[in-house]
Formats: structure tokens, C-alpha cells, sequence
């Protein structure tokens, strides 16, 4: 483990200038538009010699850079508050919607969702015979929103220059009874040309073209401390780009075949096929033809195991966001209310997520952790730079291959196997 390093003043070329809170609004988009009351206005960490006098509203400011052989560089920016992502770059290009290091970000940009992603119904879970009232952190709808961590200051437990390790406490509280260690580490890759797609290194089926390269790796170790099983799952949060290309012409690629229904309140009340509706995403979608706050389920796994979602330009170039066999959900949402430096504006997230909308209460990809272990999960941000005329002829497949397999049957909201300790969460009911 290398020693943790002071990081340096970080610049801001890259990320939008800070710009107005986005307006209240009455559809969905409203729901990830303002930091829960809270999430103190300012850090108050120390920061690096030559940093601004004012701290960070998101404390310390962690720079990784990973440089090839030939000078290309991969960037990220982490923060030190809710080990956030605020920067990320490919060789210049940047792949996430950043935020200015002066202004907390709007809309969840970047947040690490822990101990669960998504909402809580009325922020109440059922827990060894009681109702434990969370706290509301979506006050509009009354629910409690994606876990912990975003509000957490963070440790550096190891550091190198392409790659740290950031820790969070989860204390026990009387309605989160738990103790969690929660390490997250960022892991950038040096920055590679582009090469075609092979049998080796495939391209998406959805978006044929150059094998995309690993740019960064995110894995939580979380840790059980405590005395008892403790309930857990992950989502991440990041809002997509690729440089200067109008958000609302990128195309988003989910190979799912279930969604979540949900209320007014975005709230589950079961499952329905995707297929031939708007809805489905396996064929890619336009980015500005889209209106979604969309929880998706029964996911096609990629030949290694992995779950890959696509966000694509027009020229080709693509982001593939992938996530290990414990992200087998995501969640899809655009807004056209994301603050910009030049106003408001398209914006999209494809959250890779470990379980269902309001899992502490269906127990739907909801994961125990016993006493003393470790469940650790890793997720990341593949590029391709160039399209599809850059690259070889894909390879025809062989006639008496294996079939297709045949799209799951849509996925019903009901708890899992029960953990060891205590009774399982109650099963998804109608809203309350």
C-alpha cells in the first residue's frame, strides 16, 4: 500500500462553469435536481498549498492522471465528500458532465449510490419486526434517495498517481442499524489508440465498430464491522458526454427486457416488458427522443459475464459502461433542465446498479453481508474513440453455432432468499 499523497490544485478547464441551480420542475427531472438539506454547504478539510483559500463544497480535490508511452492521457478528478466523480477525460475528449469544483453538483452528477441506489418508499423499511424511518433526502415525493455516501467525508487509505482508494464509515443508526466500512478506488488506464474490433476484443453488437479500451475501473469493498447481517447494494451516478456533441444526439444501447412500473412518486408498483414499447433501449435510442426515470431489469449479459450498456455518437465514437455480474440492473434518466454554463440543457445517466428501486423493502438484488466479510462489486467506463469506418469486417458467424439464448421472462418485484439473520425484507406491494 503506497503512501497517501497530498493532491495538487486541480483545474477546471474541462468541466462548465458554475451556473444557477436548475429550476424546480414537475416531471421527473425534478427528482435528482438539489443536494438532500443535508449536505453541508462547504468543506472545511484542509487544502494543498496553492489551492484557493475557499474550500471546496466538496472538500479536497483528488487528481489521477495515467499516461501512455506515447503521451496520451487519461484524467479523473474524485472528490473527497461522497467520493464523487467530477471529472473524467479520454485523451482529452471528456466522457462525464463535470462540475466546477466551486458549486456542489445538481441532479446527483457523480454520486456514489450506498448503501442502496434509488429510492425507499417513504423512506420506512421493515427491519427484525419494526418500521425504521430513514431520513426524507427527496422531500418533493417523501422518500429517502440513494443511500449514504454522497454526504460522507472520505479517507485516502492508498494513492498512486493513476489510482486511489477512498474510505467512507457508515455508523449504526436507529434506522440504518449497521456498521459498514465502504472503500471505493478509482483506477484510471493509461490511454490507448484505437484498434478494431476482433473475436478477442469484440465490439458491441449494437454499435459495431473499434474494440473500446478501459479509461477507469471503480470498486467498493464494503465491510461489515458490525454484529449483524447488513443489507447493501450500489449504484453509480455519472452523466454522459463524448466532448463537444450535443447530448440530445447521442444514442443510449440497454439490452433489458424488463422495466420497473412505478407511481407518481416514482415509486415501483411491479414489472413490465420492454419490448415494442418506448421503452426498449436494446436497439439504441436518440438521447432527445427519450423521456425516462427508468428502472430496468433482466439485463443480457455480455460473453464474459459482464453487463455492458452503450452510450454512442453520431461519428461512432462510444462509451460502453460495464458492470461485473452483480450489476445485472440500471436505471436511464434524462432531464433537458441540466445546468450548463450556457443555460440548461440536455443531460443523461445510465446508472449501473446492483438492485431494484426501493430493494430494502422488496429485498430485490438486496445483498447480506455477514459479520466481518467483505462484498466487494466493480463497474467502469470503456472508450472507443473512432467508428465503425475505421475498423475490419466483423467475422461472419459459423452456421451450426449455438442458438441465441431466448430473452428472459419478464422479472416480478419479490424478495429473494431470505438472509440468515433476520427474517427478509417484506415482498414489493401496490404504493402505500
Amino acid at each position: 500500500m503506497s503512501t497517501p499523497t497530498t493532491p495538487a490544485a486541480v483545474p477546471d478547464a474541462a468541466v462548465p462553469a458554475a451556473a444557477a441551480p436548475a429550476p424546480a420542475a414537475s416531471d421527473s427531472a425534478a427528482s435528482d435536481s438539489a443536494a438532500p438539506a443535508s449536505v453541508e454547504p462547504a468543506a472545511t478539510s484542509p487544502r494543498a498549498p496553492g489551492s484557493p483559500a475557499a474550500a471546496a463544497p466538496t472538500g479536497r480535490q483528488f487528481e489521477l492522471r495515467a499516461v501512455s508511452d506515447d503521451g496520451r492521457e487519461n484524467r479523473a478528478v474524485v472528490t473527497e465528500l461522497g467520493a464523487m466523480l467530477r471529472v473524467l477525460e479520454a485523451d482529452g475528449v471528456p466522457l462525464i458532465e463535470g462540475f466546477d469544483e466551486s458549486v456542489y453538483p445538481t441532479f446527483c452528477a457523480g454520486w456514489m449510490l450506498i448503501p442502496w441506489p434509488n429510492r425507499v418508499r417513504d423512506a420506512r423499511w421493515h427491519y427484525d419486526g419494526a418500521d425504521l424511518q430513514l431520513p426524507i433526502t427527496e422531500p418533493d415525493r417523501g422518500n429517502a434517495l440513494h443511500g449514504f455516501v454522497f454526504d460522507l467525508r472520505h479517507t485516502v487509505v492508498d494513492s498512486s498517481p493513476a489510482s486511489i482508494t477512498l474510505r467512507a464509515l457508515i455508523e449504526p443508526t436507529a434506522p440504518y442499524p449497521f456498521a459498514l466500512t465502504v472503500d471505493t478506488t478509482f483506477t484510471l488506464a493509461p490511454a490507448t489508440p484505437a484498434t478494431p474490433a476482433t473475436a478477442a476484443a469484440p465490439a458491441t453488437p449494437a454499435t459495431p465498430g473499434t474494440a473500446a479500451t478501459p479509461v477507469l475501473t471503480v470498486t467498493h469493498a464494503i465491510t461489515n464491522t458490525g454484529d449483524r447481517d447488513a443489507p447493501a447494494a450500489v449504484g453509480a451516478h455519472p452523466y454522459f458526454r463524448i466532448g463537444d456533441v450535443a447530448t440530445e444526439q447521442l444514442t443510449v444501447t440497454v439490452n433489458a427486457a424488463t422495466r420497473v412500473t412505478v407511481d407518481d412518486r416514482l415509486n415501483p408498483t411491479g414489472t413490465a416488458p420492454v419490448t415494442g414499447t418506448p421503452y426498449d433501449l436494446s436497439q439504441g435510442a436518440v438521447v432527445g427522443t427519450l423521456d425516462l426515470d427508468t428502472a430496468y431489469l433482466d439485463l443480457t449479459p455480455a460473453p464474459d459475464g459482464r453487463f455492458v450498456q452503450t452510450i454512442a455518437a453520431p461519428d461512432g465514437r462510444r462509451i460502453e459502461l460495464w458492470g461485473d455480474s452483480s450489476f445485472d440492473q440500471a436505471q436511464v434518466f434524462t432531464t433537458q433542465i441540466f445546468p450548463r454554463s450556457g443555460g440548461l440543457g440536455w443531460a443523461v445517466t445510465v446508472e449501473p446498479t446492483t438492485a431494484a428501486p426501493d430493494a430494502l423493502n422488496s429485498g430485490h438484488g438486496l445483498h447480506w453481508i455477514a459479520p466481518g466479510d467483505t462484498w466487494t462489486v466493480s463497474w467502469g467506463i470503456d472508450f472507443a474513440p473512432v467508428g465503425g469506418h475505421d475498423t475490419l469486417p466483423a467475422e461472419p458467424a459459423e452456421p451450426d453455432g449455438p442458438a441465441a439464448p431466448a430473452a428472459p421472462a419478464p422479472t416480478a418485484l419479490t424478495a429473494p432468499t431470505a438472509p440468515p439473520a433476520p427474517p427478509a425484507p417484506t415482498s414489493q406491494g401496490e404504493p402505500r
